[in-house]
């Protein structure tokens, strides 16, 4: 069962007595949200309009939706961290999962028997049940280490980019549980850490080991390396989330590459999509500055991570030195 912390929302409301608020959530809880939240107005006196763009965290706002409006202020219902209000406009309600994590974490204990030292993660919806999990694995005779709060991580949370608890704690551990169902967390966990990390979904009770699935995302990722190698027209994407812009990066690769001798295009994008960059028939690869996972999914031309555009820049200078 999902609970929304209605505590929060109602000092919020009565705080800022807004007229009209937009909504965004992630897809797995919008209908719980969007009854919620209608009751919620009508109890409180105030409309809402739900977002239908697709809602991926803290770095995906949707800002310009507020001013375009003209809403009093943003609820974004299901993504936390360790702060309420981020950007101009949007707040953060958590939303809690009461679902029994013990299930899964006996189902665990024979795959982890092989680790003392265990370094335990979730995502927001567990994150108030991180204590009991930990308190669990420690009577069956682990050590068990959770992360402290860095913002905007709370205490032993992960985003599917940041990973900054655990790396707070990787030379106490031997291997990571990672409490949720998300292979995309555990996946990009595994390949921040490169330890041992096991995916515990306490949905389905499947306990599963990562790695061959993170390796098969990090080959993808090398392979795509060495196509954009071959490239002579390059794109630089700049994303345009607000929690993605970074324009500094993009102009910094775009002035390098160009000094080296490659043909360079900006291009500014708020969703990155297969179809869309096929549009750019004349480039041939492309380095995304916006969020490192997406290079994670397959396209039809190579599309490169930030960290792996830096690596690319590098290797082309050595390659042109070389001939010189």
């Amino acid at each position: 069962m999902l609970d929304i912390d209605k505590n929060s929302l109602t000092k919020l409301l009565i705080e800022k007595k807004p007229k009209l608020v937009l909504v965004s959530c992630p897809s797995g809880i919008l209908v719980k949200c969007m009854n919620f939240m209608n009751s919620f107005a009508k109890e409180h006196g105030f409309k809402v309009v739900f977002s239908g763009e697709p809602c991926y965290g803290i770095c995906d706002l949707g800002e310009e939706n507020v001013r375009l409006l003209g809403a009093d202020l943003s609820i974004h219902i299901g993504h936390s961290a360790s702060f309420e209000k981020i950007g101009k406009f949007t707040y953060l309600i958590e939303a809690f999962d009461d679902i029994d994590l013990i299930p899964v974490l006996e189902k665990a204990i024979p795959k982890l028997k092989g680790y003392k030292r265990l370094g335990l993660c979730t995502i927001g919806p567990h994150i108030h049940k991180l204590d009991s999990a930990k308190a669990f694995l420690f009577s069956k005779g682990f050590e068990v280490f959770i992360g402290d709060e860095n913002p905007p991580l709370k205490r032993g949370q992960i985003f599917g980019c940041n990973f900054s608890t655990c790396i707070s704690i990787y030379s106490k551990v031997d291997a990571f549980v990672f409490i949720g169902s998300s292979r995309f967390h555990a996946s990009g966990l595994y390949n921040s850490m490169e330890k041992p990390v096991y995916m515990l979904d306490p949905y389905t009770l499947e306990v599963l080991s990562i790695e061959k699935e993170a390796l098969r995302i990090k080959k993808h990722q090398i392979l795509n390396f060495y196509r954009a190698m071959d490239a002579k027209d390059l794109g630089i994407i700049i994303g345009a989330k607000e929690g993605q812009f970074k324009n500094e990066e993009a102009f910094y690769l775009y002035n390098e590459l160009n000094r080296i001798g490659k043909n360079v295009f900006l291009v500014i994008m708020r969703e990155i999509t297969n179809d869309k960059l096929n549009e750019f028939q004349n480039i041939e690869a492309f380095i995304e500055t916006a969020c490192p996972r997406i290079s994670d999914d397959y396209f039809d031309k190579p599309v490169l991570s930030l960290d792996y555009g830096y690596m690319l820049l590098e290797q082309f200078k050595k390659s042109r030195t070389v001939k010189q």
